[in-house]
Parts: C-alpha cells; structure tokens; sequence
C-alpha cells in the first residue's frame, strides 16, 4: 500500500506542477502560509478599535471590508476552510442545514461534532470525515504542514482529545477539538503518512520561528482563553489582540516576511458576535500584499481557503473552494517567488540532495530557474532549470554546514535575478538512522515523544535514499513519519518493558539502515528525563537538558504553565522551558550551563499557574563534571630546528 501511494503522491507532485504553468494564477506562492481563526466577534468589535494591533496590520497590508461567515456554529467554519464544505445537511443539535456542494458527503456535522450516518448520539472516538481536504491534499503533495495547537500537550495530547468541557478533561485547559478542524479528517485520524505528527503543541511555535523551520502551511489554533471564546479575562477581545502580537511579531520579523519574501498570514475569524454568522474582520498580511489594500468584494471562508491552496501551489479544491474566487485584489500584480520544499531548512541531508522548488511571477517572464550551493565560503553553481519547477537531486561535496539558493531568471537581455529562496542544510556522510529521544534503557511516560533522522547516501525519491521513517514495536506499526528525512512524534503505550525499531524506508518500500530502542513505558505522573542521564559525567559545564512533563490525571489533571531546571546544589535557576503571551509548555529541550567542574544535583521541575505557580512534580538527577584533560605539550629538547 505504501508503494502504491507513493507513486500517486509522485504522479499529482508532477500533474499538479503542470497544472502551476498551466493556470492563470492571480495569488503568488507563498512559502509560509500562516492561518489563524479567533472565535465569536463581529467585524465592528474587532476593528479598527478591539483590537489596535491586528487592526494596524490590516491597515498598514490589507484587510476584507465584505467578509462573512458561512454558518453559526464553530465546527462547521473550520471545516469551510479545510474542505470547502460544512459536511453536513442534517440537524444534529439544531446546527443548521447548508447545501453541500457536488462530490461532498453529510458526515452529519454541527456546531459541536460530527456523527455517524443518520445517528446524533456522542462517540468516544471522532467520526472521520473522508471528503478532500487541504491536510489530504498537503500529504499528496507532499507539502510540510503543522497545526500549533495551544495547550494541546496539557489536554492529552492526542488527535481524540475532545473539547476540555467534556466528561472527565482536564479542567483548565480551554483546548477545543472543534477548534482544530485538522482533527476531524480520516487522513489525519488514521495517521496517513504520519499526519498526526503535524498536529502538535503551540509552545513548538516559538521554536520553530526561532529555530527557521516553519512548514509550508500552519494553522494557529488559539485556546478558548486567547481566542475570545470563553471569556477566561476581563477584556478577553484585548488579551486575543495581545496574544496575536506577542507570538505573530517575531515571525513577522523574519525575512520571509519581509520585503522581497513571500510569507503570508491570514487571520480571520468563525463567526459575529454570539457564535452567529455575519461580518468579520479578515486581515491579509505579507510582502505581496498591496500595502493598505481595502476589499470590498463579497469573501467568505471558501474563498479563503481557495487562496491558501492557491498560495501553497495546489491546484485541486475541494467544496465550494472549487468555483469560489480566490481572494486576488489583495495581491500586486507585480508579485512574485520562489519557493522551495526540499531540502527543508535546517535539515540534516546526505551528499545527494533533492531539490524541489517552484517560481512564479504574475507579470515578469521566468526564462529559467537557477541552484547554487555555499560551502566554505565557495560558492557553486549546481545548474539551470529551464522550467518553472526543480524536482531533480543534486551532488554537493564536503560535511558540514552549506546554503543552497534557488533562484528565478527574468528574460532577455539582462536575465535578472527576480526572486530568490535561500535554504541551510547539513551534509553528513555517517549513514544511518539516529534517535535523539527517547534515550536507551529509558523510563518513559503513558504518552511519550520520539524523535529521528535518517542520512543515506541518496537522495530522496532514489532508490537509496529514504522516502519516510517507520516505528515498529514488534510486528506492529506504531506510525510512520511524513514523507522525509525525520520524525517528531508522541507515541502511547500501556505501561511495560519494550524494545522498539525505528526504519528508514526506500521509495520502494525497502529498509535501508534499523535501530533497536529500548524502553520502560511506566503509568506514574511526573516530569521524565531523557538528558541528562542520572549519575551520567559531562567533560563540560554546558549540559543538554531533555524533558517533559506528563500529569494526566482525567478531571484532576493540573495545569502546566513550563518547565525549570535548577542547581539545586546551591539553588540556582538555571533555564526554563518556552513562555510567552498564552504560552504553555511541557517540554523542554535545550542547554543549561553550571559555574565550574564538580558534582551537581539538577530539579527539573513543572509549574503549576493555579497554584501560585509551585511545582507539581520534581526529578532530581545527579551529575558529575570533570576538568577536560589538558593536551600535553611537547617539551623543548623533543624539537629540531632544520
């Protein structure tokens, strides 16, 4: 089956570059596109008043002056900007009727849930919904995709997670399902292609702005306290403005976001006032947005959703997205990118690398593409593309760090550079697949994070190189990885000792390099350490610290605000995990540096917000940091003069 889905994902790759060239596009590619949906307020609460920062970034880019909801009812409009679709016809729970368009399915949805046929009763595990869908369309592609889900991990971190009101949730979470339209599709409750890894929580935000490994596609998917929803403050519609200009200004920063990038942010909202359709404030952010631009043209979700995947280079839409227009005006005719998929960056790549990227200009003509790769301050021309797509790996010499730039050429006479896309990489000829955590002979949480990346001497898409990672406890998958060179998951287990295998996999199916982890799954709640090990001696005082918490206790479960790490030898704080405006974290993995050799005691700890933030559980790990041995010198009389 994995073989035959391959060759599908490589046939629509190249029928859907095709259909790029072939399609009079009016929306520039994009190679961040961001979303963000905020709850129940009508276009006048929120501009130009409600919220002074969003809505200074729709006047200073562009905002819609005509944009409304589809239906009352939350569920139903996340699924509008997934599928083009509210799935639904039937009155479950009053939610009201839409037409479905044609090669959609009543899979029975309201406001709250979707069902099985014909049948309004709560099921313990969600009913998937199997029409097209943006996630399904990403992973044919394939095209790297994240939901940052807030408080995800506190919630219980799983796609099955229902909203935190239901029976036995964790109390304090606000996390919504129906709010995270990504976990309602078959390709993602299944794990197709690994899906259920891109779903993650928003702490992983910061990191990966700061970190520059932003996925293609995001969606933010703020909790009930930071979207306007639950009213958890006294000017909640404030506190969803602060939390957008906390998190979303650093990212706003970076160069693709900047002048002569492509990134673009759209943040929009499900409903008016009272969870009920009607205007609402849309704001289109990004390089390529007219600056100032005011649309006055009819938008609804649908059409946003034809904008995205327009922007992202697919050129299939599900729904309604099918004859809905994309949302041009916003765009300048003059705008233009280069936008590439592999290699990611930051990646870690063996000495054949696959390139796949795509230009497009709305008005210049592209006369050919070109790659070249840095190494050592050298600069090499890998060569040209007389197309408007790259899908083809190239040879690049020497181990270490390397900046491959992949850039569009206008026409005669001058064949200027007219926009350009610059990636980072890592060159490694050591062979294999490596797992970072957890560690060997670990004792790990109910719910636990597994992270790998495999290097082989080919590309990928060859017959030597990896197509994606597999994890297997015995003869039993636990999952597999998106298509690609790494894996970042949490896998659950039932409590026990197990010895896991974690595969790279060829293009043909083949395993081409194992490693065994093995493993002890225990039920206990605390904070799990992977590094640094206990009694474990460091030759430096810089110490990689690799934790998380794990508190899920049903109705009882605490709040976790962060993560310590203290030198509780002479009680000294030494690092925390991610904080932020709504940021939550439970995980923490980065570098803590103590004051000189010796023996140390580290706490690392998690807080707990509604208890005067004091922890909830602490682990205590011993370490011992010796001198690094000094290099001989060589004495004097061992010297020859010649």
């Amino acid at each position: 089956m994995r073989l035959k889905r391959h060759f599908l994902a490589s046939t629509l790759t190249g029928f859907l570059f095709g259909c790029v060239l072939l399609h009079a596009q009016t929306i520039p590619l994009a190679q961040h596109v961001v979303v963000i949906m905020d709850e129940n307020t009508s276009f006048g609460t929120a501009f130009p008043n409600g919220m002074p920062w969003l809505s200074s970034q729709a006047k200073k880019y562009g905002y819609a002056n005509n944009y409304n909801s589809d239906h009352s009812g939350s569920l139903l409009d996340y699924l509008y900007l997934a599928s083009g679709s509210c799935e639904s016809n039937y009155q479950c729970g009053g939610a009201p009727q839409c037409s479905l368009p044609s090669g959609s399915h009543n899979f029975y949805c309201n406001g709250n849930d979707c069902f099985t046929a014909a049948n309004c009763e709560d099921t313990i595990t969600k009913d998937p919904i199997t029409d097209s869908n943006i996630f399904q369309l990403m992973d044919n592609q394939p095209l790297s995709w994240k939901v940052y889900a807030q408080n995800y991990l506190n919630a219980g971190g799983t796609v099955n997670v229902p909203d935190y009101t239901s029976a036995n949730e964790p109390p304090d979470t606000h996390y919504y399902a129906r709010h995270n339209g990504a976990v309602w599709y078959a390709e993602v409750l299944s794990n197709t292609l690994g899906s259920q890894g891109n779903i993650v929580d928003f702490e992983q935000f910061g990191i990966d702005v700061a970190n520059g490994t932003l996925p293609r596609f995001a969606i933010i998917a703020p909790d009930g306290c930071w979207d306007n929803h639950d009213d958890c403050f006294d000017n909640s519609l404030e506190q969803a403005d602060d939390f957008l200009s906390s998190n979303l200004t650093p990212m706003l920063n970076l160069p693709d976001f900047q002048s002569g990038g492509s990134g673009l942010v759209i943040v929009t909202f499900d409903n008016g006032a009272d969870d009920q359709a009607g205007q609402i404030l849309t704001a289109v952010i990004g390089p390529n947005v007219k600056a100032g631009h005011i649309s006055n043209i009819a938008y609804k979700h649908e059409n946003a959703l034809r904008t995205i995947l327009e922007a992202l280079g697919i050129q299939s839409y599900p729904g309604w997205s099918s004859t809905a227009a994309a949302m041009s005006d916003f765009f300048s005719s003059t705008a233009g990118s280069v936008v590439v998929n592999s290699p990611p960056n930051n990646s870690l790549q063996g000495p054949s690398v696959l390139v796949n990227a795509s230009a497009l200009e709305l008005s210049a003509p592209i006369d050919h593409m070109e790659v070249w790769d840095t190494y050592n301050g050298k600069t090499t021309k890998l060569g040209n593309v007389f197309s408007k797509t790259i899908n083809q790996a190239y040879a690049v010499s020497g181990n270490g760090s390397h900046t491959m730039t992949v850039q569009d050429i206008g026409g005669a006479p001058g064949y200027p550079v007219l926009h350009k896309q610059v990636m980072s990489f890592t060159v490694s000829t050591n062979y294999g697949t490596f797992v970072a955590i957890p560690a060997e002979n670990s004792t790990q949480a109910t719910l636990f994070p597994l992270s790998a990346v495999a290097v082989e001497s080919g590309a990928e898409e060859s017959s030597s190189g990896v197509d994606h990672i597999e994890v297997w406890n015995g003869n039993t998958k636990l999952g597999d990885s998106p298509k690609g060179t790494t894996i970042n998951q949490w896998y659950s287990l039932t409590p026990g000792k197990y010895s896991l295998t974690v595969q790279d996999v060829s293009s043909q199916g083949q395993r081409i390099h194992e490693t065994n982890l093995n493993l002890t799954v225990s039920s206990g709640l605390g904070v799990y350490v992977n590094s640094p090990a206990n009694n474990s001696t460091w030759l430096n005082t810089t110490i990689p610290i690799n934790a998380y918490a794990s508190e899920q206790s049903g109705a009882s479960t605490p709040l976790v605000d962060h993560i310590e790490v203290w030198d509780n030898t002479h009680g000294v704080k030494l690092g925390e995990s991610t904080t932020g405006v709504g940021v939550n974290s439970l995980f923490i993995n980065q570098n803590v540096t103590l004051p000189k050799p010796g023996s140390y005691q580290l706490a690392i700890m998690d807080i707990n917000p509604n208890n005067g933030f004091k922890a909830i559980h602490t682990t205590y790990v011993d370490i011992t940091i010796k001198s690094a041995p000094r290099r001989r010198r060589k004495s004097s009389h061992s010297l020859k003069k010649f």
